[in-house]
């Protein structure tokens, strides 16, 4: 009894064995992922052969078969239509798929499958998931900030990314420093009808003097996605006296439209005096050599 599953378990050894000596290995396979929608790639399924010959590649989406490769068929190459699969069958062939203008459809686990011929029809396979990312078309939007604040004062201020797939992860910076966590505060996703999503993130903190560096402080909102997308947002609030409760701060949303309040000129009281003192000086002197030459005129 024992002989006998020793001689069977020395057949699947050797079965093992010629297998791996076989001639067909998988050698790598590449697809590019994240992408990011409208790009156009390929997918590529490199392989060994050696003294076997080719039977069949085929590629598979989400376990869907949507091309095959048989040397032995008219043409070799059959695209099988598939959502989200727009094949160009011109720059396809035994070792790779080129895939136009990828969308969100397109994103799914691809599947290689290489065959060798009879009469073994060994087969090797690899699968490699592919992301496709849908970027925003603009940096995230600032909102809720008030027209002035004052030392003591509480900033409430939202960030929210524009429309994208997944959603940014935003970021509150003050100073270009990460805000504090007990600053923050996340809101939920939200998802849009086209699939597309958009994320919300707020800032909630009180005014102090620390905040404010050279007179200034900075509030900045990054929206990132991944490692190919990142963008911002930027509001300056200024002042002039800081160390008075009662100094105005503004706030502006826009850098490039920015103007400090301490460059505005303020009309008080002492301006207009000095004004029309300046204004009856000027007066007196005209009229003082109008009447010089009004002498001069009568007594020659």
């Amino acid at each position: 009894m024992l002989g006998k599953y020793a001689l069977t378990l020395i057949w699947i050894i050797v079965g093992k064995a010629v297998l791996c000596l076989g001639a067909i290995r998988m050698l790598m396979m590449d697809v590019p992922s994240p992408t990011t929608q409208g790009e156009s790639v390929e997918l590529i399924c490199s392989y060994e052969l050696d003294e076997d010959k080719l039977y069949s590649v085929k590629w598979y989406k989400d376990d869907v078969e949507f091309y095959r490769y048989v040397p032995n068929d008219w043409p070799p190459g059959q695209f099988l239509p598939l959502q989200g699969v727009r094949l160009d069958l011109s720059k396809s062939g035994s070792q790779s798929v080129y895939l136009r203008h990828v969308d969100l459809n397109s994103g799914g686990t691809y599947r290689c499958e290489v065959s060798a011929e009879a009469p073994e029809f060994q087969t090797v396979a690899a699968e490699k998931k592919m992301d496709v990312f849908v970027l925003p078309t603009e940096g995230p939007k600032i909102t809720g900030g008030l027209s002035k604040y004052r030392v003591g004062d509480t900033v409430y201020v939202n960030c929210t990314s524009s429309k994208s797939k997944p959603a940014a992860t935003l970021r509150w910076y003050i100073n270009d420093e990460l805000a504090k966590p007990e600053y923050v505060m996340e809101h939920s996703t939200t998802l849009h009808s086209d699939s597309l999503e958009t994320s919300s993130l707020s800032l909630k903190f009180i005014v102090n003097e620390f905040h404010f560096r050279g007179g200034n402080m900075k509030l900045k909102c990054t929206a990132t996605i991944s490692k190919v997308y990142i963008m911002s947002n930027e509001e300056l609030v200024f002042g002039t006296g800081l160390r008075q409760q009662t100094s105005g701060l503004q706030i502006t949303e826009n850098m490039s439209h920015v103007q400090s309040s301490s460059s505005t000129t303020v009309w008080t009281t002492a301006n207009w005096t000095i004004f029309l003192c300046q204004l009856i000086y000027i007066l007196c002197n005209i009229k003082s050599s109008d009447i010089q030459r009004s002498l001069v005129d009568q007594f020659g």
